[in-house]
C-alpha cells in the first residue's frame, strides 16, 4: 500500500507545472519527502486536501500581491521604461528648439 505521490502525479493530479509545485513546498502548502536523497515524493491525504482547497474557491496560496508583481515588472522592464521616456524627453527638446 503506498501512501506517496511522485512529484510528476500530484502535478498531474493538481493540475500545476514545476513553478507553481516548488512554490507550494517554499510556502509550507505541501511537504515533500526525499526518498534515497534524490526522489521527492508527497503524502496522498496532503494532496488531496490541498485540492479540496482549491476547489473550495478559497484564496490560493500562490496568489501574488500587487505589489510584489509590480516590483517584478519593474524589474524587468525597467530598461524599457526608462529608455521610453529619455527618447521622449530628446523628443521633446528637439522639438521645443
Amino acid at each position: 500500500m503506498n501512501n506517496l505521490l511522485s512529484s510528476e502525479e500530484v502535478k498531474r493530479y493538481l493540475e500545476i507545472e514545476d513553478p507553481d509545485l516548488t512554490g507550494l513546498i517554499d510556502l509550507g502548502k505541501l511537504h515533500a519527502y526525499k526518498i534515497g536523497g534524490t526522489y521527492l515524493r508527497f503524502r496522498k491525504d496532503e494532496v488531496f486536501n490541498l485540492k479540496q482547497e482549491f476547489q473550495a474557491g478559497r484564496k490560493t496560496p500562490l496568489s501574488i500581491p500587487w505589489f510584489v508583481r509590480f516590483r517584478d515588472f519593474w524589474r524587468f522592464n525597467n530598461f524599457y521604461i526608462l529608455s521610453l521616456l529619455f527618447i521622449a524627453l530628446l523628443f521633446f527638446i528637439a522639438i521645443r528648439f
